[in-house]
């Protein structure tokens, strides 16, 4: 429910204050503020904020609640998903590197999905190469 590392995980996706992003490598943080997390009438208002979160690059979301209509974006879009509901966010990162989470696994996780599209688009461009390759031999043979 703060801005750092020592932060209670909240167990309320949608209206917890900030969202800290952790790089588990290195503990590198970034705390980035809810800034919609309550609408006028006092309710969670969160439906922009995986895509912020997907161009932040996060591929797991650690939370004591998500709403379906969140899981279903970041499922569909390849983030895992992990419940806990107490602790720290350093607690939460250190858990998970240890393998002590439950995921709930995205269908493919997002950082697969752009590896494949990066190698499907080298391969493509080698194919291209190999035919101007195989073209020019073809005519020095003649």
């Amino acid at each position: 429910m703060g801005k750092d590392l020592s932060a209670q995980i909240d167990w309320r996706f949608g209206r917890c204050p900030f969202f800290v992003i952790v790089d588990p490598d290195t503990m590198a943080f970034e705390a980035v503020p809810n800034e919609n997390s309550i609408d006028v009438a006092g309710r969670a208002f969160c439906i922009t904020h995986p895509e912020m979160l997907l161009n932040k690059g996060v591929d797991l979301v650690i939370s004591g609640n998500i709403g379906p209509n969140i899981y279903h974006m970041f499922h569909v879009a390849g983030v895992d998903i992990a419940t806990l509901t107490a602790g720290t966010v350093k607690e939460a990162v250190e858990m998970y590197k240890s393998g002590g989470l439950s995921i709930i696994g995205a269908p493919m996780p997002r950082r697969v999905k752009e590896e494949i599209s990066m190698l499907e688009a080298r391969s493509k461009s080698l194919r291209q190469e190999l035919e101007q390759v195989e073209k020019r031999l073809g005519e020095l043979r003649k």
